[in-house]
């Protein structure tokens, strides 16, 4: 059950992870739309950098979503 409970937790951690990136992947769609339709170039360059660049920002992320130790104690 320990082993269940854990994979729960980090999927929703995963899940907390990608609504916390939702304007990252909206300026993605947006600027993809803008330079595919405007700019005219090619369709599967303008998707892999959107998606490289939102993994990367999501990447970034994910250390943050490690709780902080309590400090008890000093100033």
């Amino acid at each position: 059950m320990a082993i269940l409970t854990g994979e729960r937790t980090k999927a929703r951690a995963y899940f907390e992870l990608v609504k916390a990136q939702r304007l990252a992947w909206s300026c993605a769609v947006i600027v993809g739309l803008f330079l595919v339709l405007v700019g005219h170039v090619p369709f599967f360059a303008v998707v892999a950098g959107c998606i490289l660049a939102v993994t990367i920002s999501t990447m970034r992320a994910w250390p943050r979503l490690k709780a902080k130790p309590a400090v008890r104690g000093g100033r």
